[in-house]
């Protein structure tokens, strides 16, 4: 008889713990390891021609990363997940955090005034000075356009945090404080700035200290060196540097490794031994407070979610962020209900880093439903430029030699002064019009983007070199043109008065 009942205690402690644990703990390298699931990344991968994406994913207590490509594809150095890579505005969750961190510590409140910490700070509104609160720029709702104030970021590296704080200093604002939601990269370098004047620390120091190492995250910071990052140009990647004003730190560029995120998202989950206050400020960054909801009604740009402290909040709990920079895209999703969360990152602007998270996270729920892979927006305007460079150099060459052959051509056409004249008129004036379009070109891509007010310097800075290469050719297309319907004009009015 006791033979049995301990059978049978055997029985129901391999079903109802070991089974289900053991199932558990094999759920992220089952997912990663998964023939489908990795030929629909490498599908991403060939289509946008990413050089080298990270996985990180967590589920439970179960951590796994997975690794494509390349870091440095002329080196041939392998993405790993101790590759350090920026993560552009996931940078944004640890700005935010400094913040919450220093309300932990009684040194300010979210419901503060700016005003209250930065003395030469002055905003108006309607012609009328306006008072933006913390939690305002925290949760993209100051009021302070996006696209206009980052076309004044300097492109030195010597800048800092209260220079580029300062673009905001006497600006009119486009709506009233917690009024619309509107993204807001400055924002987040004004907070950056704030945690700065604050803490009495340089930020990155602040963060480093206060919330990167409690975390274990060794090897993140800021200024850090990264993996070889890539823009496309005609039709491949081309390594780049991108560069950027020192200061903007707080808005996007934390550098970091897959590794170090795992342990990141493990915070967010509650699942490591943290300082007190840390715990705190994290619960805090995860709460909606439904008084700080835009007065509009719009939470953010999704139907489902609200932007708060640094993070895209949907209704079911789940946090997410993605990130942006000149050459590297990385996106970050956790859903603390359910103990799941994945970050990956690529080394490009493809966007291999979207579909590979949604992806994942989708396996790692039982929902394997994919979303269906299309080209990245900045491969495809590479494509169309790099075409119609090539059609322009054609144009280009082929009115040279036409050019440099209209000799015998002209002096067998009869006509008067006037006729010309005429004719010089109804060329140059739309070539004219043409050329002042064609100058306008990266500013109008600028502004299908979504970030108007971006010239030839922030198109190029963001990879669009060879948009900027075709409006270039286009100019000396339009130039060229000009300047041999003039030479024409000067030929014939020869011509017809030897004649």
């Amino acid at each position: 008889m006791k033979k049995l009942l301990a059978m049978i205690i055997m029985t129901v402690f391999t079903i109802v713990v070991l089974i289900p644990f053991t199932a558990y703990a094999a759920d992220v390298d089952s997912v990663l390891n998964a023939p489908v699931w990795n030929d629909y990344v490498e599908q991403s991968m060939e289509l946008d021609k990413t050089p080298g994406l990270a996985v990180a994913a967590v589920k439970g207590s179960d951590v796994g990363f997975k690794n494509w490509g390349y870091a440095d594809i002329k080196e041939e150095t392998p993405m790993t997940e101790d590759t350090p890579v920026h993560i552009g505005s996931c940078s944004k969750a640890f700005t935010a955090l400094s913040v919450l961190l220093l309300q932990e510590e009684g040194k300010l409140s979210i419901e503060d005034s700016i005003s209250d910490y930065i003395p030469w700070w002055h905003v108006t509104y309607n012609g009328r000075d306006a008072d933006i609160k913390i939690w305002q720029l925290l949760n993209h709702c100051s009021g302070i356009p996006n696209a206009a104030t980052m076309a004044k970021y300097p492109s030195e590296a010597d800048a800092d945090e209260e220079k580029i704080a300062r673009i905001a200093e006497d600006l009119e604002l486009v709506s009233a404080p917690g009024e619309k939601f509107e993204y807001c990269n400055l924002g987040y370098c004004i907070l950056a700035y704030l945690t700065e004047t604050v803490s009495g620390m340089p930020f990155d120091e602040y963060v480093i200290k206060e919330i990167m190492q409690p975390i274990g995250m060794t090897h993140s910071g800021y200024d850090l060196p990264v993996a070889q990052g890539y823009i496309y140009f005609w039709g491949r990647p081309k390594a780049y540097n991108a560069p950027h004003a020192k200061g903007i730190e707080g808005e996007g560029f934390a550098v970091t490794t897959a590794s170090d995120m795992a342990l990141w998202m493990k915070a967010q989950m509650g699942q490591a031994e943290l300082p007190e206050k840390l715990e705190k400020a994290i619960a805090a960054s995860h709460e909606i407070i439904e008084a700080h909801y835009p007065k509009d009604g719009i939470r953010c740009d999704a139907d489902d979610c609200s932007y708060f402290n640094g993070w895209y909040i949907t209704d079911g709990g789940v946090l997410e962020h993605g990130g942006w920079n000149p050459t590297f895209k990385a996106q970050v999703i956790i859903d603390p209900n359910r103990g799941t969360a994945v970050f990956t990152d690529c080394n490009s602007t493809a966007n291999t880093q979207w579909y590979a998270m949604n992806s994942c996270y989708r396996e790692l729920t039982d929902n394997r439903r994919y979303i269906d892979i299309v080209r990245c927006d900045m491969f495809i305007i590479d494509i169309i430029a790099s075409v119609l460079s090539l059609i322009i150099v054609g144009i280009i060459l082929f009115t040279a030699v036409m050019f440099l052959t209209q000799k015998k051509r002209l002096a067998a056409k009869t006509s008067t002064a006037k006729k010309e004249r005429h004719l010089l008129y109804s060329r140059i004036i739309p070539l004219f019009i043409f050329l002042c379009v064609s100058i306008m070109i990266p500013y109008v891509l600028g502004a299908a983007l979504g970030y108007p007010g971006f010239g030839y310097r922030q198109v190029w800075t963001w990879g669009g070199q060879s948009a900027v290469v075709t409006c270039l050719l286009l100019d000396v297309l339009i130039i060229f043109l000009l300047i041999t319907s003039i030479a024409r004009y000067i030929r014939r009015k020869e011509a017809i008065n030897k004649s």
